[in-house]
């Protein structure tokens, strides 16, 4: 059974990326990991709004939830994996760790800069990573 590599950070753009994780897995017989980075940033401010790590975590899983759910619904398997870090460094790795049939990006992320130009995570995958990467507006 083949892989299919998902990006997410729970923005609108990873979310229709899932929608194409979605038609890809179920085109391969694939399953979706789904691939979110925590990075030093995010884990300032989120700190700064919760009242703890657990906070944190629940927040996290709040977010994510509704993808978890999406890809249960359509009857496909998933692996969630948490990195820390860079999000453009950990993904390209993680994406290159093992053969992957494709990597689903959404366009861009929930960095604000990014809404000026590709985002700077999906640019580094497409052009770094070994599986064919898909980048869904």
């Amino acid at each position: 059974m083949g892989k299919v590599f998902l990006a997410a950070d729970g923005s609108a753009h990873s979310k229709r990326a899932l929608e194409k994780a979605i038609q890809l897995a179920k085109a391969s017989d694939a399953s979706i990991d789904i691939v979110h980075v925590v990075s030093a940033k995010e884990s300032k401010e989120a700190a700064l709004n919760s009242t703890g790590k657990i906070d944190l975590e629940t927040k996290r899983q709040q977010m994510l939830q509704p993808l978890f759910d999406q890809i249960v619904a359509a009857g496909l398997e998933y692996e969630y994996i948490e990195l820390r870090g860079e999000p453009d460094i950990e993904l390209v790795k993680y994406a290159n760790h093992q053969p992957y049939e494709y990597v689903v990006v959404g366009s861009r992320g929930l960095n604000t800069f990014q809404e000026f130009v590709l985002g700077s995570v999906s640019h580094k995958l497409a052009k770094r990573a070994l599986a064919p990467v898909i980048i869904v507006k």
